[in-house]
């Protein structure tokens, strides 16, 4: 490659790499000589065509100090935000972080993020250098804030960087992991059994948005997001997590509690919640529900009394799984212990419904609802269809061919019995505050398999289920399951999460995770 052939993503990977005081000159050389096949010698000379100067700056004595920045071992919460240099901070936002921090008795840490914007108005500085505001909260160094959890302040990622933390999995071993970044991401990595459930997140950034004029800079901008993660310790065993996202103007919700800025008073107020707009529950599948999950959500919802409750794939279909028709030994293990009777099946998913019967519930169509449809279509009564479903065989049958039940027998069956339950269709739309719910997350677009990364692409915001995985990616969103973690077909390493999602008054989106069948030490 020739220097007048350098583009602009090319010209800012080179700014990022060669003023990342992080890595050694040797390396820096190395990146950049491998990136465009040139030598040192070349690379110095784009740089000073460039107009960087190949003086180093030095080190900014605020980074020194945040390199040693230590954890308070007294507090028992968190709130981990990031900053970027030379760029002021949200003054609003963090007021109300500062507010809400007092008031839960939190601790606050700001990851010192770096990203050189030669373009920036804000950057007069011979080096990097933080906001007054954070200068206190400042923090380059790692911590294990509890056994399962760590801080990766010393960890730079590159603020547009599409997905940050690609690679991270295994830096912090089997702890889950906080990384600075302005985006909010969450991913959950697979762990063997007995080992607790893993997650990574992102923190978004307390700094208003500073990038370049370039395709990644304003990608950057897009996804720039006022956030921080929350953490609070129980025990030695049992952390939980959360990440908040604020609005534009900095006003914020968080599980029980609103945080805004009272203009009158020149204050940030912290308040009681008492509604969210909706709370999306993990995959229930009934009869293989952990019992202990939806206890603790019928606690939360009896607080926050959400306007709609969105459930996905209410049915496990166990007995009738097409997985496991031909499996001889599954099919004994099932008849000895009474696992195959589809109205047994069916009458433990409609009891449990029934604790729903105050709420405005919406059921979306979901994969193992299709199991008896397959099953309908796919097996001859008289010869395969064990006699103690062959009643359901035939009255199901009849509504499919009647046209009782066009979005499935599944909400055929709910809708006779809580003919007020919303249940929807395999393509229908079911929108709450700017937020798509109607997708299951299984079909993606055309008919193809579904994941987050095809779901973000949406031209909307969106959440979905079937993962048993709690994730994010910038504007989608999937929630975990409401079932044990381990429930025979989830061999090997697993991903599942406990885990629903809330959907506040001011359109902002927050997973809720669930260990051992609690989500936080609030009241």
């Amino acid at each position: 490659m020739k220097f007048t052939e350098l583009e602009e993503e090319d010209v800012e990977y080179i700014a990022q790499v060669y003023f990342n005081k992080e890595l050694s000159w040797d390396q820096r050389m190395r990146l950049l000589g491998e990136k465009f096949e040139r030598s040192e010698r070349t690379i110095l000379h784009w740089i000073s065509k460039l107009g960087y100067s190949t003086k180093q700056p030095d080190e900014s004595p605020q980074l020194i100090t945040a390199k040693s920045k230590e954890l308070n071992r007294e507090k028992k919460r968190f709130i981990i935000t990031w900053a970027q240099n030379d760029t002021p901070v949200h003054e609003r936002f963090f007021s109300n972080l500062e507010k809400y921090a007092a008031s839960i008795d939190a601790a606050v840490h700001v990851i010192a993020g770096r990203y050189k914007n030669p373009t920036s108005v804000f950057t007069d500085k011979k080096y990097d250098t933080w906001a007054d505001r954070v200068d206190p909260y400042l923090d380059a160094n790692r911590h294990d804030v509890h056994r399962y959890l760590s801080i990766m302040s010393d960890v730079k990622i590159q603020p547009t960087a599409v997905n940050p933390m690609t690679g991270m999995e295994g830096i912090s071993g089997v702890n889950s992991c906080v990384f600075g970044s302005p985006k909010v991401q969450l991913e959950t990595i697979p762990v063997l059994q007995g080992n607790r459930p893993k997650m990574m997140v992102t923190t978004g950034a307390c700094t208003v948005k500073n990038y370049t004029d370039s395709k990644s800079g304003k990608k950057g901008e897009f996804h720039h997001t006022l956030g921080f993660v929350i953490i609070e310790i129980k025990d030695e065993s049992v952390f939980f997590l959360r990440q908040v996202t604020a609005t534009d103007a900095g006003d914020f919700s968080d599980l029980y509690f609103k945080v805004e800025f009272d203009e009158s008073a020149e204050e940030s107020r912290v308040s009681r919640l008492d509604r969210v707009e909706a709370i999306v529950l993990g995959d229930l599948h009934y009869g293989k529900h952990d019992q202990a999950v939806l206890d603790s959500t019928f606690d939360l919802m009896a607080k926050l009394e959400p306007s709609h409750v969105v459930l996905h794939d209410v049915f496990d279909g166990e007995s009738i799984n097409h997985h496991e028709s031909k499996d001889p030994f599954i099919q004994y293990e099932k008849e000895i212990e009474g696992r195959n009777s589809l109205k047994a099946e069916i009458d433990i998913m409609l009891a449990g419904l029934a604790d729903f019967q105050d709420y405005a519930v919406v059921i979306v169509r979901s994969n193992h609802d299709d199991f008896v449809d397959r099953w309908l279509k796919d097996t001859d009564w008289r010869k395969t269809v064990t006699p103690k479903n062959s009643l359901e065989y035939m009255q199901f049958a009849a509504a499919i061919l009647s046209k009782d039940a066009p979005n499935g027998v599944i909400p055929y069956v709910i809708n006779r019995k809580y003919p007020h339950f919303k249940t929807l269709g395999r393509s229908d739309s079911y929108i709450v505050n700017g937020w798509e719910l109607g997708q299951h997350g299984d079909i993606g677009s055309n008919g193809s398999r579904g994941s987050l990364e095809q779901f973000r692409k949406l031209n909307t915001k969106v959440i979905t289920g079937h993962s048993h995985s709690p994730g994010r990616k910038d504007g989608a969103l999937s929630v975990g399951t409401s079932t044990h973690l381990r429930i025979g077909y989830n061999i090997g390493a697993s991903n599942w999460g406990q885990s629903h999602i809330v959907i506040h008054l001011d359109g902002k989106a927050q997973h809720i995770h669930f260990i051992d069948g609690e989500f936080t030490t609030f009241k």
